[in-house]
């Protein structure tokens, strides 16, 4: 006989794991850190602000390449940026996703080859 605890809890979950625009929002954070570029601009800014120029030359890419993802990045609410004269400079927009980056870094880490 299955333990009622067990039951109860399985029970709960079938009404409480159901898509929401929450989850879809988790789920679109994820794929905003499913990409090299972006998680290396994430690291960069995690270190200080940077504008895109600046970005272009510590991640070696082109302008464009670096504007749009960080477009991407803003859509997600990860990075934001403040007018400082003629350039924008950019930055992280909360602790939150260092922790996470951190995690998935520590993860990897501990699992790797």
């Amino acid at each position: 006989m299955e333990d009622p605890k067990h039951l109860e809890i399985v029970d709960h979950l079938k009404h409480h794991l159901v898509v929401s625009s929450e989850l879809e929002r988790v789920v679109a954070l994820f794929k905003a850190l499913g990409d090299v570029t972006r998680v290396r601009i994430i690291l960069a800014l995690a270190q200080t602000t940077l504008s895109v120029t600046e970005l272009t030359e510590v991640l070696d890419l082109n302008q464009s390449t670096v504007s749009h993802q960080l477009s991407l990045l803003k859509q997600q609410n990860l990075v934001k940026g403040t007018r400082n004269g003629k350039n924008i400079h950019y930055e992280l927009s909360d602790r939150h996703i260092m922790t996470i980056v951190g995690q998935v870094k520590a993860h990897v880490t501990e699992h790797g080859e």
